[in-house]
């Protein structure tokens, strides 16, 4: 039996539960009897799912916070599909279903089952392109003479 995947907040009001530790089945009860009028963020998971949490166990959801690096999973964004991108910004959604979604690079946006965390070795391949990038943005702006005198100051080693 698979595990849910719950959002942070489902996680912290499951253990606010006192009794969660000593019987889950007072948990589920009063699930059935008030519908947790108290906790909005149980009220989205059924039964069922409350159910595994407390037997089987639950996974957290991944969340993305502003400079994160991520790669985006998802197929249909066809010209950043697996690409290492950075969240630059966190905006309230008004989708159904979806509280925020992230702008990435300030281009481009996505849901938070769009993304995943970036590997090192992907964020290192990232940084290392974009400095690649902004090297030769640099160089082509230089004139025949300024790139001849770095190349033989970066040659020499006198800088």
């Amino acid at each position: 039996m698979d595990k849910p995947v719950i959002t942070r907040n489902q996680a912290d009001r499951i253990w606010a539960f006192e009794w969660r530790k000593k019987n889950p089945s007072k948990l589920l009860e009063f699930h059935v009897k008030h519908t947790f009028s108290s906790s909005k963020c149980l009220q989205s998971l059924s039964l069922d799912e409350l159910a595994r949490c407390l037997y089987v166990g639950y996974e957290v959801e991944e969340e993305f916070e502003q400079g994160e690096w991520v790669v985006v999973t998802f197929e249909l964004h066809t010209t950043i599909y697996g690409k290492t991108k950075k969240i630059t910004d966190v905006k309230k959604s008004c989708s159904v279903g979806d509280d925020i979604y992230f702008e990435l690079d300030g281009k481009g946006a996505v849901y938070q089952n769009e993304i995943r965390h970036a590997t090192e070795s992907e964020i290192a391949g990232e940084e290392k392109s974009r400095m690649d990038k902004k090297i030769n943005e640099i160089w082509i702006g230089l004139s025949d003479y300024e790139r001849n005198g770095l190349y033989k100051k970066l040659v020499r080693g006198d800088y």
